[in-house]
């Protein structure tokens, strides 16, 4: 019902909605967009993270001797692991890498994941740094907003995710509702409009329709993959108080993942060998033919200790392939893994769909591209709110309210200032001491630190074009201080390389937009000076470029992060 008292249409109604689930946690679904499209290329900037890697020749072939290698470092290093898996290196993985799991330290206490990177030639533990990893915390800060390294926060954060998750979801389903012209709008653009609000609207449209069957995929399946969290209820129908069990028949394994804790799970893991491996990798490949072998992993279950080997998760879309277990004593297969049931392989579509490990390089970047146009259609919405409004009050020649300047200020911190936040931890991972106590939650604490130093400079009336010099200065500078921080940057693969190309591509980004943003020499309007009009004239193209249109707004734009009567 509208103000006046008449009835509102379908369509006036799926407005309001798409505006408000779009600005109640915008500015946090741009945080999620942005740091996903980043997790298409977590192992590069893993690998990019760790300098002590870069000079490495990448490891061969995995063979049954390698794996003996392997084996034998990981006894040195963890004599008395009760578990460990082992990564095998790829083309984006080139050194192995092994999880392994100690028996606690005292009675009550859980044991701690440890990680360690293992040579190749001797399968001893590489000297690497302690770093969470680039790829890996925004991969994790983008769906559960990981705030320290073994956060107390993970699963509140994973709810906060979700609800911005179905809000995005609902958004987009009331935007195409609203859009009565959703295919016109496909080819519809116009930058040089002398209407401000018509260029936004036209970019947010193009933004949002070009990608939308994206949108919605990856919105969805984000939504599925933690179903168990957010609708327990059925779960706890169908199998009480057994939920091992549904994750056991979603995975494929009639063997629930949560492992008995009886019989040997406190006595040290037996060798394999050279021989035992041998005879264990024949049968796997005569097994698995043409698929890669991902994961290598060693554990007690129940009485016996089991050697499970996982397929690369590349070489399907499904996530999670057939698995296969294998007595370590005897060598013989103890049973296969799959999940081929049509509810557990429609879950692992969903889930493979969303975390595309299944993509090459070429798809990847696709992807990455269809992430940052989801973010852009995230900004330019955020925008559209204030310039909307700011037209409407210049219209009624009223000011504007503390809720608008409000909105602009977490405009303005939250799109210009998550860039430099994220390169802030870039530049933390290489320059915080080596020894440092709790070195991971050291680099998220310059994070959050330095994200929360831009909305403080937003509330103080920092302009866009302030903190987009400062994003370009900092990405521009991770190449620089690879180049003379003493890593062997010469040495490094093209991998290493390209990833610190890609950082010189983003500071050019933010470099145009800090252009874009810059004050423009105009004619004064009636009415107003000069150097109001000029003030006026240059923020409004702060999110245009984002959106892959820097020309969006020019001389006529007007400041999308202040009222137009405020100067700079």
């Amino acid at each position: 019902m509208r103000a006046d008292g008449a009835r509102e249409g379908l369509r006036q109604a799926m407005a309001w909605l798409h505006t408000w689930t779009g600005l109640v946690l915008g500015w946090l679904l741009f945080a999620i967009f942005l740091g996903g499209t980043f997790a298409f290329f977590k192992n590069e900037l893993n690998l990019w993270s760790r300098p002590e890697l870069h000079a490495l020749p990448p490891a061969g072939p995995l063979s049954a001797a390698q794996l003996a290698t392997y084996e034998d470092g990981i006894r040195r290093l963890a004599p008395q692991a009760t578990s460990w898996r082992l990564s095998a290196p790829d083309d984006r993985h080139p050194q192995a890498s092994v999880f392994y799991r100690n028996a606690p330290a005292a009675p009550g206490q859980r044991a701690r994941f440890e990680q360690r990177w293992l040579d190749a030639e001797h399968g001893d533990a590489i000297p690497v740094r302690k770093t969470f990893g680039v790829g890996e915390y925004f991969y994790r800060f983008h769906f559960e907003l990981r705030s320290a390294q073994q956060s107390k926060w993970i699963l509140e954060g994973r709810w906060v995710v979700g609800l911005a998750t179905l809000l995005m979801l609902v958004a987009l389903l009331s935007g195409v509702v609203t859009h009565r012209r959703i295919f016109k709008d496909f080819f519809t653009f116009r930058p040089k409009s002398k209407a401000t609000q018509r260029a936004w609207l036209d970019a947010h449209n193009l933004c949002g329709v070009l990608a939308l069957p994206f949108y919605l995929v990856i919105t969805f399946s984000g939504l599925m993959t933690m179903h168990s969290l957010y609708l327990p209820a059925p779960i706890d129908a169908a199998f009480g108080k057994q939920t091992a069990a549904y994750f056991g028949e979603l995975s494929g394994d009639e063997v629930p993942r949560a492992r008995a804790r009886d019989g040997g799970a406190e006595t040290p893991l037996p060798a394999i060998g050279a021989a035992g491996w041998d005879t264990i990798l024949r049968d796997v490949h005569r097994r698995m033919p043409d698929g890669r072998i991902e994961g290598i992993g060693l554990q007690h279950e129940g009485g016996r200790t089991v050697v499970e080997f996982t397929p690369h998760d590349g070489d399907r879309l499904q996530y999670r392939g057939p698995r296969l277990f294998y007595d370590a004593r005897t060598l013989t297969l103890i049973r296969r893994a799959d999940n081929e049931r049509p509810a557990a392989k429609t879950y692992g579509v969903l889930y493979g769909l969303h975390v595309a490990r299944f993509a090459d390089l070429p798809l990847r970047f696709v992807l990455a591209g269809l992430g940052l146009l989801g973010t852009a259609m995230i900004a330019t919405g955020l925008v559209l709110w204030s310039v909307k409004r700011r037209a409407d009050a210049e219209r009624r020649k009223v000011g504007v309210g503390r809720g608008h300047r409000l909105v602009d200020a977490l405009n303005i911190g939250a799109i210009a200032g998550m860039p430099i936040a994220m390169a802030a931890f870039c530049h933390a991972t290489r320059w915080l001491p080596l020894d440092l106590t709790e070195r991971p939650d050291g680099e998220i604490k310059v994070f959050f630190g330095v994200l929360a130093l831009g909305f403080l400079a937003a509330a103080l009336e920092a302009r866009w074009r302030h903190l987009f010099v400062a994003g370009a200065l900092a990405w521009a500078a991770l190449p620089v201080m690879d180049a003379v921080g003493g890593w062997p940057f010469w040495e490094a693969g093209a991998t290493v390389q390209a990833v610190n190309l890609g950082f010189v591509g983003i500071a050019a980004l933010l470099a145009v937009l800090a252009w874009k943003c810059g004050p423009r020499a105009m004619p004064p309007r009636p009415g107003k000076s000069a150097k109001a009009t000029a003030d006026a004239s240059g923020g409004g193209a702060a999110v245009s470029a984002v959106a892959s249109s820097a020309a969006l707004i020019g001389p006529q734009g007007g400041d999308a992060g202040r009222p137009a009567t405020e100067g700079a």
